[in-house]
């Protein structure tokens, strides 16, 4: 066997060359695809983590969703209650102020018809001390003396 190859000065020379290439291929391949199958796992997890919290946040929605809805018919509930009542309380003061209105007109048109029944009588005594005036003077002839009685007499009268 020939070991003219396999001198220490090739050898060093190889183990140079070997060398490089090493730290070339580390250097500009094995550094950046190492890099870059980092962030492509990274990416994956990621990924896997928002895939499981996808199931979470979709449960926590619906159990918004569903607390929203709650809320929602608790509240129009309410506003339908209180509609009510309001509608009630002003029902009420409808009736009483109708209640009032109708015991006003009522005390007015006593008050006018008990007036008008005043002019009435007095007009009607007016005319009957004047009729009773005239038939007196037609049968005595004295007007004066019968006339202060029969106006004492319809001054009682109410």
């Amino acid at each position: 066997m020939d070991l003219k190859f396999f001198t220490v000065e090739t050898l060093v020379i190889q183990t140079i060359i070997l060398g490089i290439v090493l730290w070339v291929l580390h250097k500009f391949l094995f550094k950046p695809y190492l890099k870059y199958l980092d962030e492509f796992e990274e990416k994956q997890k990621k990924i896997e983590n928002d895939y499981k919290n996808i199931d979470n946040l979709l449960l926590e929605a619906e159990e918004k969703k569903q607390a929203i809805i709650s809320e929602a018919r608790n509240t129009s509930k309410e506003i339908v209650v209180n509609a009510e009542e309001l509608a009630k309380k002003k029902k009420e003061e409808i009736l009483v102020s109708a209640e009032n209105d109708a015991k006003a007109i009522i005390e007015s048109g006593k008050a006018e018809v008990e007036k008008e029944k005043l002019h009435m009588l007095d007009q009607v005594k007016e005319k009957l001390t004047w009729l009773v005036l005239k038939f007196n003077e037609k049968l005595f002839s004295s007007e004066k003396v019968n006339k202060d009685f029969v106006e004492k007499e319809l001054s009682q009268i109410k």
